[in-house]
């Protein structure tokens, strides 16, 4: 089964969860208000088991990171023509403090590595550089520039606000200690053939392998109607730049710098994610307009579905 294959399925897959999760909602089996349950298992459980899982698996490779650097770049690169634009449309600072960030961060961690595991079928020299591009490229980027962002836009005027508190929770995050722990486990290495050691690495695998589930559901639980018409110009402008332009200008970046082909790849696939939705958490967390955040990752979620095989195919060629 080729990639494209491989990704059109895992996509379906996770459009079938998603949409059993509306299901269950509208039965009552699930409550709305556990939608936060199933994010927090996925970032906090299950996201941590696969960066661990991943990093301890194969030595550690400082090539991936040159990819890391660049999704981080790219990410931030993405502000700036975002910013241009909303302020060309005239809109007002929180909404366009909005804008600017789900234009430049996608789920590359969680969505990104559920559907690159199913597309890559869990190779263990793949997943650890998703790993390290995806967590060192586009985590760190969230929670630092990211919250730097949300914090100037979200501010009233003569606010005043301690842009490293606010970063602070990530660095002692389950996701944090665990990329820096599997970092090092994976420069050092496991000993090998230890039951010890293999027990760990099933417990990891088998966690890990709840993340789909985890992001499908609770993206289900998220989806909300949105007002098309009154968004259409601010969703097409953060499709262009999120589904469009970042993957090109990922794959124009790792040309020049000669990236392998499988690591563009894999560059190019975490920019093409559609909006994070912790974009949309820090908007409304930090005074942006956290209804136009919402509803951009609802948007760029549902047109991803087309951009994402699209943008597989046509980097493969």
């Amino acid at each position: 089964m080729s990639q494209f294959q491989s990704l059109v399925e895992a996509l379906v897959i996770l459009v079938s969860l998603c949409a059993c999760a509306i299901w269950l909602r509208s039965r009552g089996v699930i409550l709305v208000a556990e939608q936060g349950v199933f994010g927090r298992l996925a970032t906090d459980f299950a996201l941590p088991a696969v960066i661990l899982h991943s990093l301890i698996k194969v030595p550690f490779s400082s090539q991936a990171l040159l990819p890391a650097l660049a999704l981080f770049i790219v990410s931030i690169a993405i502000m700036v023509p975002a910013w241009i634009v909303g302020k060309l449309m005239g809109l007002g600072r929180k909404t366009l403090g909005s804008i600017v960030l789900v234009a430049g961060f996608g789920g590359s961690s969680t969505l990104g590595l559920s559907l690159i595991r199913r597309v890559f079928h869990d190779d263990p020299l793949v997943m650890r550089d998703s790993v390290l591009i995806g967590e060192y490229g586009a985590l760190l980027s969230v929670f630092t520039i990211g919250v730097a962002v949300a914090i100037y836009f979200g501010r009233d005027e003569g606010e005043q606000a301690n842009v490293w508190q606010a970063c602070k929770p990530f660095f002692v995050s389950p996701i944090f200690i665990t990329m820096v722990l599997g970092t090092v486990i994976s420069l050092f290495g496991l000993p090998q053939g230890n039951v010890t050691v293999q027990l760990l690495e099933d417990i990891l695998r088998i966690s890990g392998q709840s993340l789909i589930v985890l992001v499908a559901f609770s993206i289900g639980l998220a989806l909300r109607p949105i007002a098309v018409r009154q968004l259409a110009g601010l969703i097409l402008v953060v499709v262009l730049l999120k589904l469009v332009a970042e993957p090109m200008v990922a794959w124009a970046l790792a040309m020049p710098i000669k990236l392998p082909h499988i690591e563009r790849e894999l560059l190019v696939l975490q920019a093409a994610m559609p909006s994070g939705a912790i974009a949309a958490v820090l908007a409304k967390r930090y005074g942006c307009d956290g209804g136009v955040a919402s509803a951009m990752v609802v948007a760029t979620s549902f047109i991803s579905l087309i951009t994402l095989p699209l943008t597989l195919y046509f980097e493969s060629q």
